[in-house]
């Protein structure tokens, strides 16, 4: 089973199509990643709400805090993701 899975990695990683189109596919990912942090960052600006108004109580904060939370722990999930997807040089390590 091990060899099986091995070639089959072997194969994939020869194949220059499957790679660009694997490429392809994160970069795409990355960029709704990326677009999906900027719309949580304008969500999580209380702009909607009127003047005065008097704000509800979410997990024992305001709604407008409680966004924010929300939307700033969901800006850091997705910017681990993008991380994660993104393709990092390699540096041959002259520090340079």
């Amino acid at each position: 089973m091990r060899s099986s899975l091995a070639s089959g990695l072997t194969a994939r990683a020869a194949n220059p199509q499957a790679r660009a189109v694997s490429k392809l596919a994160r970069s795409r990912a990355r960029r709704a990643s990326l677009a999906a942090i900027a719309l949580l960052y304008a969500v999580s600006i209380p702009w909607y709400r009127e003047g005065g108004a008097e704000p509800g109580i979410w997990l024992g904060l305001p709604d407008w805090a409680a966004v924010a939370l929300v939307c700033y722990a969901g800006v850091a999930l997705l910017n681990s993701v993008a991380w994660w997807l993104a393709e990092v040089p390699e540096h041959d390590g002259d520090g340079s």
